[in-house]
């Protein structure tokens, strides 16, 4: 008898395959979610996890202006200091003959023999330095590729205002640069920076630093690494004679920071993106089985009449709901699997690790298997509840027909008598149904809210590069200066090829305090009418700079708890380090950094000079010939420590971040459609079933299946089209939280909702729900509405 009963059960299986298969893809993708962000956070972590500890990653770095080796011997004594590795660090311009334009690179020493050491590399290709010459350099591997050099060949680094060649013996990369940022930049840009490793003997050479240091990494004892700030208090008091320009523990180190953000908002995602589609695939199987277990109460109670005990029975209908999440289950695991795999590549373009790789967790993939199981078991029981409940002998017979009645809409006499009799054959559908209804209404909701979060995130980045690179950041391009300098400077930089308006700029590292709240950062010193950095508010409106205070930015302001009129005390960490009580005057907006403005005369003065700047703003003409001549000059000036050009920082945005999110709210509009198309092809069909001497009726009386298909689709558009405006809401709430995920000092996503984004979750929802109706439609018209008519039922 059990045989008899897979038997029928199979062939149940069989004959609502369509249907069934709708919720598997809703399944599959929960599922498929589910394992492929999980995998990914697990790759993440673990590729992390075994490059730090490759590398002896550094729990803190502190920033000096110069310091004698031998009077760092009282740092090994503080308490919490379990060793450190002083070092040198510059940065440089890179001169290449096939590059036109200016490079930046960063020189960091490491020992002249391989030995183990903090922040140490992973060589790629060639070798480490060699006895037979000083000037070897490492490059940093990412750069070497896309630059096409290799071990053997010499370029020029301007290093110490002096065009240095050098030669590369091999390449590599570090734990340190995982995310490998430039000076100003906001994504890896492999084209225009790169890390370049020297002897640190040659480089105590040619920046006149013998027996000194300007950086030192260390790492904490492990009862310290959960307060590394207390130790580095310390530490600054015991090295502020050496000026200390920052102290910076791991979490806040600028690649720690990126990778670790991307893998909380994996882990994130794994939880929330699954349960809103498993959620719907439990309730729309809710609603099949509910139809079905009506459909076999006979059978229900034929079987308890033989003595089949309710829980045998319910186990027989809990087969049909696991088979369908274990077909959901398998298809997104595997689906999963191969998602992170992309997801992994994409990463890869983005973060350099020496092994990151997909790899097939059985454990995530098995608790995919559970979480889908479970979904469809609870989606089977009230389905079977209260057919079990039924005596045999009431089982056994037909399910007696739902009572009729007016429904509350007919005592609004104006509205129901302008309806048509379809309309209100529609209507009167929709709410007698009301589980039904509510199922269809809350999986549209879900699958608007899906749709329309993506649509607002493809809004939200490009909100963003527009705010930051072509209202605030106007300038064409952007030069930094490796000392401070005087208006000379400003005159020099107007009187480059191609230069049409120069503006200074004055960048002060200080530390920022409001009672206890205290943070590092920097301020920047604008003209009052600068037009190449105009900073803004919420709304993109220009803000004026102030004569005297500061101008924060909100984030700035929410982490020291200031606002427009409130005091804060700064210390300026270069020129006259006194504390100076300023006002907060003005609070503007930014998606990147934290950035602290105010009037650059205002600022030269809090600092003690007369008249400083650290960098030149410049917009520059469209013409080729005015640029090459501008890149070739700006190679040639040795005081430059860093040239960004905005166009440049644009285009990296635009192929790297928008291109792949593109791709991701692709896959997330076919999953919302997923949502709509299985959840509205479930209703309908159930809906024609349940309605099937009714349909047969309608063809008797001269209706086509065309017209009995249209009292459908007006049914489920009722359901869609409230579900989506519903869900609409929920989708700019999902936004929100999507934002506050990536809510960090380094990078901010704003919340952008248009009218393009609500009409397009609109239509692409019609859209889905006419997909959908077509193959109701198929089953309407191979629908026998003879036999309907002479059924029990």
């Amino acid at each position: 008898m059990v045989s008899v009963l897979n038997r029928r059960l199979l062939r149940e299986l069989f004959a609502h395959r369509w249907r069934l298969l709708a919720i598997v893809g809703i399944i599959a993708v929960g599922v498929n979610e589910y394992v492929a962000m999980g995998t990914c956070y697990r790759n993440l972590t673990e590729a992390k996890r075994d490059y730090y500890r490759q590398c002896r990653m550094a729990d803190f770095w502190i920033d000096l202006k110069k310091a004698p080796v031998a009077e760092l011997g009282a740092l090994a004594n503080l308490r919490g200091v379990a060793e450190f590795r002083p070092r040198i660090q510059f940065f440089a311009t890179v001169d290449l003959e096939n590059a036109k334009e200016p490079i930046n690179g960063m020189i960091l020493s490491m020992p002249d023999r391989r030995e183990p050491v903090l922040n140490d590399i992973v060589m790629r290709r060639g070798g480490y330095f060699t006895d037979r010459r000083q000037n070897e350099v490492i490059v940093n591997e990412s750069f070497a590729e896309h630059h096409h050099l290799v071990p053997g060949m010499w370029m020029r680094l301007v290093l110490n205002n002096r065009q240095q060649e050098l030669f590369i013996v091999g390449t590599a990369i570090s734990s340190e640069f995982v995310y490998l940022l430039g000076p100003g930049a906001i994504m890896p840009d492999p084209e225009h920076f790169g890390v370049f490793y020297l002897k640190h003997s040659y480089a105590e050479d040619v920046f006149d630093f013998e027996g000194a240091t300007n950086q030192i990494v260390g790492r904490l004892t492990p009862e310290m690494q959960s307060q590394p700030r207390v130790v580095l208090n310390q530490a600054e008091e015991l090295l502020d004679s050496f000026g200390v320009f920052t102290t910076t523990p791991l979490a806040d180190q600028a690649s720690n920071k990126s990778i670790s953000q991307e893998i909380m908002g994996l882990d994130t995602f794994a939880i929330v993106m699954p349960i809103i589609f498993l959620t719907v695939a439990a309730l729309v199987l809710n609603v099949v089985l509910t139809r079905l277990a009506e459909q076999e109460r006979t059978m229900i109670g034929t079987l308890k009449a033989l003595g089949y005990a309710d829980g045998q029975v319910f186990w027989q209908f809990l087969k049909y709901a696991l088979a369908v999440g274990l077909g959901g289950a398998v298809v997104g695991s595997v689906g999963g699997y191969y998602l992170a795999e992309w997801m992994t590549q994409q990463y890869r373009q983005f973060f350099q690790f020496p092994n990151l790789q997909n790899h097939f967790y059985a454990g995530q993939h098995l608790i995919a298997l559970g979480i889908a199981l479970a979904c469809a078991a609870v989606g089977s029981v009230r389905g079977t509840r209260a057919v079990l409940r039924l005596k045999p002998a009431e089982a056994m017979r037909p399910k007696p027909p739902k009572g009729g009645g007016a429904i509350l809409l007919e005592r609004i006499g104006w509205f129901w008598n302008r309806l048509s009799s379809s309309w209100r054959m529609v209507v009167r559908s929709v709410v007698r149904n009301r589980m039904r209804t509510t199922i269809g209404i809350f999986a549209a909701a879900m699958g608007a809210c899906v749709m329309a979060s993506s649509f607002m995130m493809a809004q939200a980045t490009y909100y963003l590069v527009d705010f930051q690179f072509r209202w605030v950041l106007r300038s064409d391009m952007d030069l930094t200066f490796k000392d401070e300098h005087g208006w000379g400077a400003l005159l020099e930089a107007a009187r480059l090829p191609g230069v049409d308006r120069a503006e200074p700029v004055l960048n002060v590292a200080c530390k920022f305090r409001n009672g206890p709240y205290e943070k590092r950062g920097a301020v920047t010193g604008l003209i009052h009418n600068a037009r190449l950095t105009v900073p803004r508010d919420l709304e993109a409106r220009p803000l004026r700079i102030p004569a005297a205070g500061l101008m924060m930015t909100r984030k700035m302001a929410e982490l020291m708890h200031v606002g427009r009129g409130d005091m804060v005390t700064i210390q300026p960490i270069q020129g006259l380090r006194r504390e100076h009580q300023v006002p907060v005057v003005e609070i503007a907006d930014c998606y990147i950094g934290t950035p602290v403005y105010a009037n650059l005369d205002w600022l030269s003065r809090l600092i003690g000079e007369e008249m400083a700047l650290s960098g030149v703003q410049l917009a520059v003409d469209g013409s080729a010939v005015h640029r090459a001549a501008l890149y070739r000059e700006l190679k040639e000036i040795p005081a430059l420590e860093a040239a960004n050009s905005r166009a440049d920082m644009i285009q990296s945005l635009e192929d790297t971040l928008v291109r792949n999110l593109w791709v991701v709210i692709g896959l997330l509009v076919v999953f919302a459609g997923i949502i709509f198309f299985g959840s509205i092809l479930n209703a309908s069909l159930v809906s024609l079933a349940e309605r099937g001497r009714e349909v047969a009726t309608l063809r008797v009386l001269g209706y086509t299946p065309w017209q009995i298909g249209k009292l459908l689709l007006r049914e489920s558009m009722m359901t869609t089209i409230v579900g989506t405006l519903l869900g609409l809401p929920a989708g700019y709430y999902l936004s929100v939280l999507i934002a506050e995920m990536y809510d960090s000092e380094m990078f901010r996503f704003p919340v952008v909702s248009t009218t393009a984004t609500w009409v397009g979750s609109v239509v692409m929802a019609i859209v889905f729900a006419m997909s959908a109706h077509v193959f109701v439609q198929l089953a309407i018209h191979r629908m026998d509405w003879l036999e309907a008519l002479q059924a029990k039922e």
